[in-house]
């Protein structure tokens, strides 16, 4: 058997030419090199978005140029929002509706312009605007491994491709670019090559799997959006909790934040949800398990939980 885990690599568009000095890539910038006094990011997705936190936190002058009218495009417009606010209260520049064309040296720094005439001035500029699978120069024609037009290796439950002694994992797959995810498959690749898999076990369902991003405040979700299921017809339940409700964001003096569970009306059961706060990223881990296992939100508000603690919140969101 062999298995296919060469990952993926920033995506650099024709308009542009890193230089790996003040046009960079986000693996050029990672552990950063220096720390620019001033730092345009193009590109407000997750990626993007860690980079403004990263730099801001380093003490550089941040422009974050956002293509669209809210940062995390693909996310919750409340969870957007937080993140938003404080990045304004941090003192970064949002240039919302605006789509880089070009960047070009200019001394000692970078000229960012934008297809609306607005123009950027910064020591650097980092291109954040996703990644490409390395699907290439790999000799999978030769083996006969299907790809499809997106570079990326088509797989089955099992992680396998076309070609059946062939495993691909990763973001080469085309699956959720996780290292959770990736992780995973990984596991389910060696359980499948040593003959594990007739035994009891669930196929990996990437409609479930838990992402956050690792912002100040952390913002972290799972299964079903509110957005996705208002654009189906979907009937859902949605709870909103601010964790200014619950003793301990008092006591951490932190109460930026909340909770939103989202569930079947009829039956009660988790089908998602979305936390921005503190501890995002571990407090996830509760509504997660929730989808996985198809459980109620009866299940959430029947446990004990610890008190004072953020998970309260958890607890109000499903009652």
């Amino acid at each position: 058997a062999a298995l296919i885990a060469t990952g993926s690599r920033p995506r650099i568009p024709d308009w542009v030419q890193p230089d790996g000095e003040r046009i960079l890539t986000t693996r050029d910038c990672y552990p950063p090199k220096v720390f620019p006094s001033s730092v345009c990011v193009v590109g407000s997705g997750v990626t993007g978005v860690e980079f403004v936190h990263m730099f801001e936190s380093f003490g550089s002058k941040v422009t974050l140029v956002v293509s669209r009218q809210q940062v995390l495009p693909g996310k919750d417009p409340e969870v957007a929002a937080v993140l938003e606010d404080d990045f304004l209260r941090r003192g970064v520049s949002l240039l919302k509706g605006a789509r880089a064309q070009s960047i070009e040296r200019d001394g000692d720094g970078v000229i960012v312009k934008c297809d609306d005439g607005r123009q950027v001035r910064a020591s650097h500029a980092v291109l954040a605007i996703g990644s490409v699978p390395n699907s290439d120069g790999l000799g999978l024609d030769a083996a006969g491994v299907h790809v499809d037009g997106g570079g990326y290796i088509p797989i089955n439950h099992h992680c396998i491709t076309n070609v059946e002694h062939i495993y691909a994992a990763g973001d080469v797959s085309g699956k959720l670019p996780l290292s959770s995810v990736a992780s995973m498959q990984g596991r389910k690749v060696a359980e499948h090559v040593m003959g594990l898999h007739t035994r009891e076990h669930r196929h990996l369902d990437y409609d479930k799997a838990a992402s956050a991003i690792f912002t100040e405040p952390e913002i972290a979700d799972v299964g079903l959006a509110e957005a996705e299921a208002f654009a189906s017809g979907r009937k859902i339940r949605v709870t909103k909790v601010p964790f200014s409700a619950t003793p301990k964001a008092l006591i951490n003096n932190d109460s930026r934040g909340f909770v939103k569970i989202i569930s079947d009306p009829a039956t009660g059961v988790v089908l998602g949800g979305s936390i921005v706060g503190r501890h995002a990223a571990e407090l996830i881990s509760v509504i997660a398990l929730a989808v996985t296992a198809n459980l109620k939100v009866t299940d959430i508000v029947e446990s004990l939980l610890v008190h004072p603690a953020l998970s309260e919140a958890l607890a109000e969101a499903a009652e």
